[in-house]
Formats: structure tokens, C-alpha cells, sequence
């Protein structure tokens, strides 16, 4: 009988965590549709690092645009 009530311990446990792990998830879910990541849209750190760069390699060049682009 004692095999039982052990089995039963561990499925009720798994179970408890699997419920609590569901709502942690469904929590984040909602904090993420409230509060959604806004990009900024520019960077005055990183422009600075390229111009500082390409002024290095080509000096007297002039950046005129940069623009990121997406590897696959």
C-alpha cells in the first residue's frame, strides 16, 4: 500500500508544478501584451562607434546613411 501513496505523492507533485509552471506562463504572456519592448530607434553610442570606425579605415569619408540589416 505504501508503493501507492508514493506513486500518488509524485504524480499530485508533478502536477502542482506543472499548474504553477502554466501560470507563470500565462502572467508573462499578459505582462508582455502590456508592457511590450519598444526599440529605440536610434543609437547615439553606436553611431558614434561606426563613424569612429570608418574613420579609422577611410579617413575623410563621410557616412551618409546606416542602416542594419537582417542575416538569415
Amino acid at each position: 500500500m505504501e508503493q501507492i501513496d508514493l506513486l500518488m505523492l509524485c504524480i499530485s507533485s508533478f502536477a502542482a508544478v506543472f499548474c504553477v509552471l502554466i501560470f507563470l506562463a500565462v502572467v508573462m504572456r499578459l505582462l508582455i501584451l502590456c508592457f511590450p519592448y519598444r526599440e529605440e530607434e536610434t543609437d547615439p553610442a553606436l553611431f558614434a562607434a561606426i563613424h569612429s570606425a570608418y574613420a579609422t579605415i577611410y579617413p575623410g569619408a563621410k557616412i551618409t546613411k546606416i542602416e542594419e540589416v537582417e542575416r538569415r
